[in-house]
């Protein structure tokens, strides 16, 4: 375990950002290729920013955001996300098991989509109002479209803009968002939420989902490592070179890819727990650090770290992206490291995690393993 690799997460349909070369003390970032690479260009979620004053920086930081809210206007992104069942499963759980909460009361989506939670909300949870925010126009007038398909035009209204700039008549007494990325916090739309909440959310008031939790483990990849390695050989020719390249290749993005359990070498571990959303500081998503520590089950051979998530919604309901549950399109995320290191049962197998929020692409976090 002596490996970092360096990546950057292309955003929206752009090439994947340039990186320096893998090496022993190069740092690793960003999310999304491999077999998640289509994947990564729909899951582009609409977090409302911007609002400050013009200089290079914020015009830089407006450029990408503009580019974020026109990706999420194509309908096969929503799409996407509507057949994920797991995903619209636990908000229609949550919201029937915390109607108590919901009925007759105001409720703000942040980042509403084609209006999904705000229609669930108004039909499932009873709630008198809804006010369904979203950024991309497109996705704004088709929301508008269903709310009036289902009925429900006089309980949800869609407000088309970012949740930082637009202005509610009311304070609300519930926030509900799908605000999460790949590894829970790629596309930092987290600090859109928390924006909201401080604005418009009532003391006492409700957060769905409530809590959020990043979690982590040491995986193999053989047939990656059989692929690699074969190459070193074919027909007699060495062709190593060029699994030395492939290596190098996911190394450079963190790979959404579905990982299954039998991959795992060790016991997941909490690798980051945002806590009570109620109370989470603005500002405070911009880094996170973990030392981690595995004790590995079975031999094998290490060949990264990989990453999932979970959010509860404070109702023993619970959105789980673990590997073994059942598929999201959030799918895992896999940092390799570069290396296919062996490990024997009880072997100890330490890493420092760190998730910094990009300052060239705030919507992408750099992701460094240390081992």
């Amino acid at each position: 375990w002596s490996c970092r690799c360096p990546s950057a997460l292309a955003l929206c349909r752009a090439p994947a950002l340039a990186a320096p070369a893998m090496d022993a003390s190069a740092s690793s970032g960003g999310g999304g290729g491999g077999d998640g690479a289509e994947a990564a260009s729909k899951r582009r979620r609409v977090e409302e920013g911007g609002g400050a004053e013009e200089d290079p920086a914020s015009s830089d930081s407006n450029d990408v955001d503009d580019e974020y809210f026109d990706s999420y206007d194509d309908l096969s992104i929503h799409s996407l996300m509507l057949g994920d069942a797991p995903r619209v499963d636990a908000y229609l759980a949550a919201i029937r098991a915390q109607r108590d909460l919901i009925q007759g009361r105001v409720v703000l989506d942040v980042g509403a989509g084609s209006g999904i939670l705000s229609m669930l909300a108004a039909r499932h949870g009873g709630a008198s109002h809804v006010y369904a925010v979203e950024a991309a126009p497109g996705m704004a007038r088709i929301a508008r479209d269903l709310v009036a398909r289902n009925g429900l035009a006089d309980v949800v209204h869609v407000v088309e803009g970012r949740v930082e700039e637009i202005t509610l008549p009311e304070k609300v007494d519930v926030i509900v968002s799908e605000w999460m990325g790949f590894y829970l916090v790629h596309e930092s739309m987290l600090e859109s939420v928390l924006s909201a909440r401080d604005r418009w959310l009532k003391p006492g008031g409700l957060m769905m989902p409530s809590s959020a939790r990043i979690w982590a483990a040491p995986v193999e990849a053989e047939e990656l490592r059989r692929h690699v390695e074969g190459l070193a050989s074919v027909h007699g020719l060495d062709l190593a070179p060029i699994g030395a390249a492939e290596l190098a290749r996911r190394c450079r993005e963190p790979q959404v890819e579905l990982v299954e359990a039998g991959r795992l070498l060790a016991s997941p571990t909490l690798a980051v727990d945002l806590g009570d959303l109620a109370t989470r500081a603005v500002g405070a998503t911009r880094e996170f650090v973990a030392d981690l520590s595995f004790v590995a089950l079975r031999s094998g051979r290490a060949a990264g770290i990989a990453l999932w998530f979970d959010v509860g919604f404070g109702s023993r309901v619970e959105l789980a992206t673990s590997p073994g549950a059942p598929a999201t399109h959030w799918k895992q995320t896999v940092v390799y490291l570069g290396v296919f290191a062996p490990v024997e049962p009880g072997e100890v197998l330490s890493a420092k995690l760190t998730f910094r929020q990009s300052t060239e692409n705030p919507r992408q976090y750099d992701i460094t393993v240390e081992t």
